[in-house]
C-alpha cells in the first residue's frame, strides 16, 4: 500500500542508534515509506502532558492516513493515554511493545523523575477499539519492567490480544534487540504476527 505511513513512539530516555526503532526508521525510510518518529519533550525526564502535546501535534501533521504505529515502553503508555482522549480513528495497525507496568508510590530505581505521572495508564477498551482497526501487545516473560502477568492485565482490559516474545527482555538492545527484522517485514507486511524473536546469535 503506497500510502500508508508510519509513527514511531520511543520510550523513556530516548532510543540510541542501536535500538531497534532506530533501525525500523531506516528501513521503512529507504523502502520509500513516510515516517512520523518525534522525538519527545526531555525524554530523559519525561512530562506526561508534554508528551500528549507533542503527540497532538504529530497526528496534526498527519491527518488522516493509513496509519501503522508501532510504540515501544512509555511510548505505549502514552499511546493508551492518548486514544482516551480522541474522539475518532487514528490508525489502521498499533503494535504496543514491552509497556512498562509502574506502582506509582514506588517506581523502579532507574525511573526519570515524574515517570510515575504517566500511571497507571487509562485504559479504555472501547476508545482503543475506535482508535485502530486493530492494536496487538508484544511482551517478554524476562522484562524488568512488567511481568507477563502485568502487561497482560493490560490487553485483558482492552480487549487486545497479547504475544510472548520469550526471554527479550524489555525488548530492547540490551537483550539483543537492535536491529529486530521480524518488525520491520510487520510493518511492510512482509510478515504476520505472532513476532518472531531475533536471532539468538544476533548481535
Amino acid at each position: 500500500m503506497n500510502d500508508e505511513l508510519f509513527l514511531i513512539l520511543h520510550g523513556w530516555g530516548g532510543n540510541k542508534p542501536a535500538h531497534w526503532q532506530e533501525h525500523l526508521y531506516k528501513t521503512l525510510t529507504d523502502a520509500g515509506k513516510t515516517v512520523h518518529y518525534p522525538k519527545m519533550p526531555e525524554p530523559t525526564a519525561p512530562n506526561k502532558e508534554a508528551w500528549l502535546a507533542k503527540l497532538a501535534a504529530t497526528f496534526a501533521e498527519i491527518g488522516d492516513t493509513n496509519l501503522t504505529v508501532v510504540c515501544h515502553s512509555l511510548g505505549a503508555i502514552t499511546w493508551l493515554h492518548y486514544v482516551a482522549q480522541s474522539s475518532g480513528k487514528l490508525a489502521e495497525r498499533v503494535l504496543l511493545v514491552a509497556p512498562p507496568y509502574v506502582i506509582r508510590e514506588i517506581p523502579p530505581t532507574d525511573a526519570p523523575p515524574d515517570a510515575n505521572e504517566f500511571f497507571p495508564p487509562t485504559l479504555d477498551a472501547e476508545a482503543v477499539k475506535r482508535a485502530a482497526t486493530e492494536t496487538h501487545f508484544i511482551a517478554s516473560d524476562s522484562d524488568d519492567y512488567a511481568t507477563f502477568e502485568q502487561t497482560k492485565a493490560y490487553s485483558d482490559r482492552v480487549n487486545c490480544p497479547i504475544h510472548l516474545l520469550p526471554g527479550a527482555g524489555h525488548i530492547s538492545p540490551y537483550w539483543g534487540y537492535g536491529q529486530w527484522e521480524w518488525v520491520e517485514k510487520w510493518c511492510l507486511r512482509e510478515a504476520e504476527l505472532p513476532p518472531v524473536p531475533r536471532p539468538a546469535d544476533a548481535t
